[in-house]
This record gives C-alpha cells, structure tokens and sequence, in this order.
C-alpha cells in the first residue's frame, strides 16, 4: 500500500510537471506544434502576433496566412486598417516579396537603366514577351528610364518551359545585346535563337513564391505589389512619392 502511494505520488508529479512544461510554451511554439501536426506540407518561416488581436500572422516563403493559436482556423482575406485607408496584409505581403526578390543579383535580370547608368530607384517586372500588357509597358519604358528608375525584368514564360516564349526569352537571355533582343522581341521584330545557360527556371521558381497568377506584374522598390499593367507616368509617380523599402 504504503509503495502504491509512493507510486500515486510520483505519477501526480509528473503529470503536474507536464502540464507546467507545456504551459511554459509560448504561443507561437504551441501554434508551430499544431501546424506540424494538422499543416505539415505548410513550409513555416516565422510566426509572429497580427494586427488583430488573438490571431497570429503565420509567414511561409512570400505568404501570409493568419490563424488562431491552437492552429485550428484559419483566417482568409486581408487585414485593413480603415483609420488609415491601408490594406495591412497587401503592405507586409509585398515587403516579404521584395525580400525574396532582392535575393537574385542584378546580373540574373534583364535591366534597362537611363543614360548614366546610374538610377538608384527601380522597379522589378515579371514578363513575357507574348504579354500584350507586358508589350505595352515595354514601349512606355523610355519614359520610365528617362525619370532615372531602372526597369528590371525577370522572365516567366507564361506557356511554360517547353514552350515557345521559353525558347524566345532564352534567346533575348543570350543575346550579345539583352536589352536590343528584349525590345525587338517585344515590338514584333525577330531574335536570332540561342541557347546558353540561363537563370529562366529559377524566376519561375520565384514568381510561384510569390504568387504569381498573371504577367506582368509589378513590384516597385518600396515593396507595392501591382498585378498587371500600370501606366508609365503612374509607376514614375508611385515611385516619386515613395522611399525605397531598407533591406537588411
């Protein structure tokens, strides 16, 4: 009797010490614990606190989605502050992009600076040269060069790889003169075929992180996300009344 006590005594301890253990778990650890059981496809960056009150903000890659802390609801649409007139989750949605963006160096895109050289702003755009959007943001792109705001493009074949707008941005990718084949491309003119070795798959891999459901879309260096054509005059503007988004 006097053992089984004992016994009673320590299991009651251990449980007790249990419970104490996962109440010391914060709420994101708990939250991360239950995506991995119920989400476990569901690559999780981070988990942070949202906006709204008793909802966690659960990032994966580019994505946002939002979920009670057991992990059990989830959230869909956006977070709009109605004070301030801002879509909350479009604005941290979009910093997340530019950040996965600024990870491929200049020299993996097709750019298309001023005269100089020199432009400090820039906007980031998706293409194919089969985009009838795409081809009328092309033929404004002097008038955005000439505002010193660097246009650079990372290539979707929106037919896919096997396909012939593959074959054409390949092509302008191999091109002695990126720039010449991009317009000539993109106005009806010809490209001489080439093949070379090219960064083509990994801007595929990138616009499915980010989301990608059309060309062209647009990212502008204060993290503005804008799905299809935006006039030339508006993207300068955009950008005029912006600062650039810091990154670490």
């Amino acid at each position: 009797m006097k053992l089984n006590r004992i016994l009673a005594s320590l299991c009651i301890c251990c449980i007790a010490g249990m419970a104490t253990a996962q109440d010391e778990k914060t709420p994101e650890q708990q939250l991360r614990e239950s995506l991995a059981e119920l989400a476990p496809d569901l690559p999780v960056t981070a988990i942070a606190e949202s906006p709204l009150p008793g909802v966690y903000e659960v990032v994966s890659e580019g994505q946002i989605y939002y979920l009670t802390p057991d992990g059990r609801f989830m959230v869909e649409g956006s977070i709009i502050d109605l004070e301030n007139r801002v879509n909350l989750s479009e604005q941290r949605r979009g910093n997340l992009q530019l950040a996965l963006i600024h990870e491929v160096p200049e020299d993996q895109m097709v750019v298309f600076n001023n005269e100089s050289n020199d432009a400090t702003r820039w906007i980031t755009v998706f293409t194919d040269t089969d985009c009838g959007f795409c081809q009328k943001l092309h033929r404004e792109i002097d008038m955005i060069t000439d505002a010193d705001i660097k246009v650079r493009y990372l290539m979707f074949p929106r037919a896919g790889m096997e396909s012939a707008s593959f074959r054409e941005l390949q092509s302008v990718w191999c091109a002695a003169d990126q720039q010449e084949a991009m317009t000539a491309a993109k106005t009806g003119g010809s490209v001489a075929e080439a093949t070379c070795d090219n960064p083509i798959q990994s801007h595929v891999d990138l616009a499915g992180r980010v989301g990608l459901r059309g060309t062209p879309l647009i990212y502008l260096d204060d993290g503005t996300k804008i799905p299809g054509y935006r006039p030339a005059n508006e993207l300068i503007q955009m950008i005029n009344d912006s600062e650039p988004m810091a990154m670490k």
